[in-house]
């Protein structure tokens, strides 16, 4: 038995209640370890373990692991654990591990059911003491992570190098005093926690079985990723009565990636991807999610019943929601078709071993699992609203609430007045800074004639640093009190530019080939029997687009032939959504004379499919279902020639606005537009000859 006397510690009574239970935490994770194995090393301020088997069970519990993941096995090489008694208030208690090895697996079949948490005993008591302060101010150094993962069809591993986890001060700094790293609020009985993982390298590789019987390391070539660097800042936001843990801010920084990415491995990413939503599928029916509403914002009420005054330095680090949070500087994708693969081509392929080069600039990725669908997303980190998807997504719950309400009868409709204030929403913000994509490359490809399809011209438009090129939110609905109430659709926006984009016939088949493979693989991983997709409200903002077709080399070497046309618009929307009826009004002049007139002209062919759309259009019904038309507007839009970048243009179509449709069926796709202003336009003799060869290119083409 040993016996602590409180003389020897600086820090009074709290290190003797906190030395027996932070001697006791490790051991509660370890299968072969017990306290009287480490208690008198760690009480002298260090001990050193050689092997710890982890109990695979209280890990699962404590890491709330989904039901699909399950490990089987864990152990530690190498422990070092060095505790500051006489400044635990101060100075973190350092853990060393050398190696950390994992295997789990991914299944569907339910877990065993058991009667007790491995766990609870974690805590002896529900309150929040000194003790608790100090688990949760360790700093942990691991020198490698590699954690293996099998299923029935795939297998893979996860590998970290040189892993810390730290405590940070709000501004993310190295703290030199523990109590640096905390804001508490007494007044509210909350508590901010800052902790920061950083690692050297990170390695993700993931492939497909050939065999369902064969082990992890006999499978095919994997899909690999490896990033160099990076971080991930965690906030917690905490109940200092019982140390619960309300809300947490996840932000996970990367810097660069490279990424070279054959048609095989994303097809097979595909087929991964699709396996585990499958298992998240079929898990949630077992375990459904509960849904549960936000917590209140930081002014709550204090016992007495008065309003509870927080201080600034609490609010201005406060969050009153869960998310997660995505920043990586740059991304390098390489897609290439692998022509030593068993690939087959269209006829008349003459791309031998294609690719092409996507970069990403500031690429953020932000999910907010559940927030009030009602709320003005202004506590969004780097986030600007109220914006044009706020604006289209109010307006457009406002009207579904009212369609809701008048389709309903009177006890629905009082439900649903009760319960709409109370609709979360589950939000995904994808944002790119900037974007350039190159034409696609062969093996007979030059480097420097290598051109740009896609480039942003945020340069040229002097755009501000936070508007970013590319920004796409997605948000779908629920009513977290009840599954019979109606629901909104998912509604998707993009918004996208300014841009100029080149018209390469070559890039252009390679996309759409690529598309096509990979849409195949997309419907095979999912299957005969996967439930339909459920409809989506779109809207699509494309801001002052700008398309460049080169015309053909002139017969002569006269400096007045043009050498490009562009075709510029101010801006130009695509939605599909009835919402938006009363801004997407095309075809008002459309009548069925006018129908009847096309139905007696020589066309060269699709007559019957163009008298089929128009009579679509005409009517106030769409038979193939909303989903498969988008709505068209634009405004302003231009056509110039040039004889090359910076060079003077030439003006052939001034200003115009267009309103249209797209219909898509499962042959083809049909645009129509028509003009909704007066077209004026003006065509040079040696205009119209470069038009004229650039059309007949085309047809042939």
């Amino acid at each position: 038995m040993v016996v602590l006397s409180p003389a020897i510690w600086p820090n009074g009574a709290s290190d003797v209640i906190a030395a027996p239970r932070v001697v006791l935490f490790p051991t509660r994770f370890a299968r072969n370890l017990n306290p009287d194995k480490i208690s008198l090393d760690v009480l002298k301020g260090k001990s050193k373990l050689e092997f710890i088997e982890i109990n695979e069970e209280v890990l699962t519990d404590v890491l709330e692991l989904p039901p699909w993941l399950r490990i089987r096995q864990a152990f530690c090489v190498g422990v070092t654990v060095s505790v500051p008694w006489t400044k635990l208030k101060s100075a973190p208690v350092v853990i060393f591990i050398d190696e950390i090895n994992v295997n789990a697996v991914l299944t569907g079949e339910p877990p065993h059911k058991k009667t007790d948490r491995p766990a609870s005993g974690l805590s002896e008591n529900s309150s929040y003491g000194f003790a608790d302060k100090v688990v949760e101010g360790l700093s942990l150094y691991i020198n490698t992570v590699e954690i293996n993962f099998d299923s029935d069809a795939f297998g893979g591993s996860f590998m970290l190098s040189r892993l810390s986890v730290e405590s940070r001060t709000p501004g993310w700094q190295a703290a030199q005093d523990l109590r640096q790293t905390r804001i508490n609020c007494t007044v509210i009985n909350r508590a901010l926690i800052f902790k920061q993982i950083s690692w050297h390298l990170l390695r993700i590789e993931a492939s497909a079985k050939t065999d369902r019987n064969e082990k992890r390391c006999t499978v095919n070539a994997p899909l690999r990723l490896i990033t160099s660097g990076g971080k991930i800042r965690v906030t917690l936001k905490k109940n200092t009565i019982d140390g619960s843990v309300e809300n947490a801010q996840i932000h996970m920084l990367l810097d660069d990636i490279l990424w070279v990415a054959t048609l095989p491995q994303l097809r097979s990413a595909i087929a991964f991807s699709s396996y585990l939503m499958s298992l998240v599928r079929q898990c949630e029916k077992e375990y459904p999610p509960v849904a549960t509403l936000p917590t209140k914002p930081v002014e709550s009420l204090t016992p007495n019943g008065q309003t509870a005054t927080v201080s600034n330095v609490f609010r201005a680090f406060d969050f009153d929601q869960t998310s997660h949070h995505l920043h990586i500087k740059k991304v390098d994708l390489h897609l290439c078709d692998d022509a030593h693969s068993n690939i087959t081509y269209p006829p008349g392929w003459d791309i031998e071993s294609g690719a092409m080069q996507v970069t990403l600039y500031r690429v953020l990725v932000d999910i907010y699992p559940r927030t009030l669908a009602s709320s003005d997303r202004r506590n969004w980190p780097r986030y600007s609203a109220p914006n044009d998807f706020s604006r289209w997504i109010d307006t457009r719950l406002e009207k579904q609430f009212s369609k809701f309400c008048t389709e309903t009868d009177e006890a629905l409709q009082t439900r649903l007045m009760r319960c709409w204030p109370q609709l979360l929403s589950f939000n995904v913000v994808l944002r790119i800074h900037d974007l350039i994509i190159q034409c696609v490359s062969d093996a007979s490809s030059k480097r420097d004639s290598l051109q740009n399809m896609f480039t942003s011209d945020r340069h040229s438009r002097s755009l501000p640093n936070d508007q970013y090129i590319v920004h796409f939110e997605f948000a779908n609905f629920v009513h977290p009190m009840s599954n019979s109430l109606p629901v909104p659709s998912p509604a998707s926006f993009l918004q996208l530019g300014p841009f100029s984009i080149l018209f390469d016939k070559r890039t252009l088949r390679w996309c759409l080939y690529i598309v096509h493979n990979l849409a195949t693989a997309f419907e095979q991983s999912l299957g005969v029997n996967m439930e339909p997709i459920p409809h989506s409200d779109i809207r699509i903002d494309l801001l002052m687009p700008k398309v460049i077709i080169h015309f053909p080399s002139p017969s002569s070497n006269d400096r007045r032939f043009p050498l490009r046309l562009l075709i510029s618009f101010s801006a130009l929307s695509l939605s599909n959504t009835t919402f938006d009826s009363d801004i997407f009004k095309p075809f008002e002049m459309l009548s069925k004379a006018t129908i009847s007139y096309v139905a007696n002209s020589e066309l060269l062919g699709g007559r019957s499919t163009l008298i089929g759309d128009l009579m679509q259009l005409v009517g106030a019904e769409n038979p193939t279902g909303m989903s498969e038309l988008l709505w068209l507007r634009t405004s302003p839009a231009w056509v110039d020639t040039d004889h090359g970048p910076n060079t003077k243009s030439l003006p052939v179509i001034s200003d115009v606005c267009f309103s249209g449709a797209i219909l898509n069926s499962a042959e083809q796709v049909n645009i129509y537009v028509e003009p909704t202003t007066q077209i004026s336009a003006v065509v040079d003799h040696f205009q119209f000859i470069q038009v004229s060869l650039c059309n007949g290119v085309w047809i042939l083409y």
